[in-house]
């Protein structure tokens, strides 16, 4: 790991971007590591824009900004990469929420980094009867991020959601991180 790993979580008021960047801060500092986590809102309203910002890091944080330049992407919802600058701004990894990597392919076009495709709202809806995707995306976004492992993240979510629907989300995050699939644009 570099000296600090950033994360932007962009997903829409009710999909839990919010709570999947607080889970995964919470799983790094775990793991021994700093981590900062805090929400950017417009409008407060369900489906409105949102964003949450991660920083990870085995040294002190003293960053407080918002992250200008992610190292990853995590994007709950393609029609997103249409309101914020995400390829342009991503360095190294977009985790994204789509049916495949062809239907991402246009709205991508110029990323040189890695792409994560999983399919968030199928497996969140299996898991959960309905579109929920933050523990989903956080399987994925698991793929790359080797920080963090798996089984701290499962017991962070089951501890945040409570033991029936805890392993709900646990299930439908083991699943996403077995499924999703790493490419180049």
């Amino acid at each position: 790991m570099t000296n600090t790993v950033e994360i932007t979580f962009y997903g829409r008021g009710g999909q839990g971007a919010v709570t999947a960047a607080q889970i995964i801060a919470q799983a790094a500092i775990r793991r021994g590591l700093f981590a900062s986590s805090f929400p950017e809102y417009g409008a407060e309203r369900r489906g409105a824009p949102v964003r949450a910002y991660v920083r990870l890091s085995r040294e002190s944080i003293a960053a407080r900004e918002p992250v200008e330049r992610p190292n990853i992407s995590v994007v709950f919802d393609t029609r997103l990469l249409e309101v914020f600058n995400i390829v342009g701004t991503t360095r190294d990894y977009i985790v994204i929420n789509a049916t495949g990597l062809n239907t991402v392919k246009p709205l991508i076009t110029g990323f040189t980094g890695k792409v994560v495709v999983v399919n968030a709202y199928e497996i969140s809806t299996k898991h959960l009867g309905k579109p929920i995707v933050n523990t989903t995306m956080l399987g994925a976004l698991l793929k790359v991020l080797d920080i963090v492992d798996l089984e701290t993240v499962k017991q962070l979510v089951v501890e945040t959601f409570g033991p029936k629907l805890g392993r709900l989300n646990a299930e439908a995050l083991e699943e996403a991180y077995k499924v999703a699939q790493v490419m180049s644009p």
